[in-house]
């Protein structure tokens, strides 16, 4: 018998020079962590605490007190435990001004003494941080007009404070991009087959077996698989066979639309079929007539369906590198000395350029009053002679750039030419200000489901952003004047 032996493996051993110190501590390795009391104290100059002292929380009460006196879906605001609206508040404020969800404001409220202190630990009676379902009632109970006040507040503290110069001003408009999926219409056919064999399930397995007959979504994703999956690039083809798709869909969801139930029986289903059955209704009728206008002509129909759980949804080309085209609404931004934004109330889901101009200087005056205004930039979008001549009647506003497309700069007067240039330098600053409002919160892409939330978190991305600019001026930081 053939034995091998292998050599023995030698430990490895430390080998310390006698120049080298080596100094390790290993006490605690072994112990098990334990529940103590821990004392932390923020210092004074800590950015958060120098915030919290400069809001003025009394006038912020004001503007949401009528929101939350409003009857709410548990009942009237009198009822119940007393709500502390310093906590609410300042939750609501670093939520928007970090991004986080509600969660992640309930997990620091309870571990950050910075937040804690934010929110009026110390000064409020009984304070206690509010888990998430408290953080979620209390901002859906705002309304977007008193978010979009709020966010306009915290622009004008800025000025107050002496870091902002309202005599400033440009505008811009931008797209909030809503919570869903690209809208193809062969998606969407998919997505109606899917709740309708929701709500459709749902009775049959409440019948007696044979009264109704299954829904056969096999067959319409087998369709789907074949239309999605088709390698030729004849276009006849494709439309053929997204012809198949829609019949295919149309006639399983035809078996739940045409269902009709009494009030007592929608109100007896659980949420999710609920919500299902009520987007049915909402959308399924003119969203089929719109596809099968599209299948047999080509032609997209006017106010077509872009989602079935949103309905403030436009499609916006705005010739954005990568994106052909944005499905959402339009906001009109305006950006003041010292790099603060305001925001127009938004009326409808486009907010027309040429519309916007005489509301965003309603907005500035309401805000920093009559004759505060003393240069404006736009670019060639919001010119119209309503405007510019609206523009020149606006006390002390000494230059203004509304230039009409085409206009040739060499037409123009030397003096006219170089204010012309430098009003159109200094407007396109703020594009990369905007770029920082969408990245820092809602404004690009909101987590929203529903079109006020959508609205709302647009409005509280702009309060983040300049709460933000609060704090970047008391620390001191240099930021680049206009």
């Amino acid at each position: 018998m053939l034995s091998v032996r292998f050599p023995k493996r030698k430990t490895p051993e430390i080998i310390c020079k006698e120049s080298t110190e080596v100094s390790i501590c290993i006490s605690g390795i072994k112990a098990k962590p334990k529940s103590i009391a821990i004392t932390l104290k923020p210092h004074a100059c800590h950015p958060l605490v120098k915030l919290a002292q400069a809001i003025p929380w009394a006038a912020l009460v004001e503007m949401v007190l009528p929101d939350l006196m409003a009857t709410t879906a548990k009942g009237f605001f009198n009822v119940g435990r007393k709500l502390k609206l310093r906590v609410h508040l300042g939750a609501y404020l670093l939520q928007q001004m970090h991004d986080m969800t509600d969660r992640q404001t309930e997990w620091q409220l309870k571990d950050n003494a910075a937040y804690q202190i934010f929110c009026g630990y110390g000064v409020v009676d009984g304070w206690r941080a509010p888990d998430h379902t408290k953080i979620e009632e209390f901002r859906s109970r705002l309304s977007p007009d008193t978010q979009c006040k709020i966010a306009n507040a915290v622009a004008g503290l800025g000025v107050k404070l002496g870091f902002g110069d309202p005599s400033k001003m440009d505008q811009d408009s931008t797209v909030q991009e809503s919570s869903m999926t690209y809208p193809s219409d062969a998606r969407l056919l998919v997505k109606m087959a899917g709740m309708c064999r929701k709500v459709y399930d749902f009775f049959v397995e409440k019948l007696p077996d044979g009264l109704m007959e299954k829904f056969n979504f096999k067959h319409v994703k087998a369709v789907a698989r074949e239309y999605f999956f088709l390698k030729t690039k004849d276009i006849e083809v494709k439309r053929a066979k997204f012809r198949d798709l829609f019949y295919a869909t149309f006639l399983e969801c035809c078996k739940a639309t045409q269902l009709s139930l009494a009030k007592r029986h929608v109100e007896a289903m659980p949420w999710n079929i609920r919500r299902a059955w009520e987007q049915i209704q909402a959308h399924a009728k003119k969203y089929f007539q719109d596809v099968e206008q599209f299948a047999h002509s080509g032609v997209k129909a006017a106010g077509k369906v872009f989602s079935f759980h949103l309905s403030e949804i436009s499609c916006f080309d705005k010739n954005k590198e990568g994106k052909d085209y944005q499905f959402g609404r339009q906001f009109q931004l305006g950006r003041i000395g010292g790099n603060f934004m305001i925001v127009v109330p938004a009326k409808t889901i486009r907010e027309e350029d040429k519309r916007s101009v005489k509301p965003m200087i309603g907005l500035h005056q309401q805000l920093f009053g009559d004759g505060s205004l003393e240069s404006y930039g736009t670019d060639k979008g919001y010119y119209s002679n309503a405007n510019f001549r609206a523009l020149t009647k606006i006390k002390d506003l000494a230059k203004f750039h509304l230039q009409k497309p085409g206009m040739a700069l060499d037409a123009l007067p030397e003096e006219e030419q170089a204010v012309l240039i430098d009003l159109t330098n200094r407007r396109s600053g703020i594009e990369p200000l905007i770029g920082h409002v969408k990245m820092g919160g809602q404004l690009g892409r909101s987590r929203m489901r529903t079109d006020k939330s959508t609205l709302a978190s647009g409005y509280a991305a702009v309060a983040g952003f300049n709460l933000r600019q609060i704090i970047r001026h008391q620390l001191g930081k240099k930021i680049k004047a206009m």
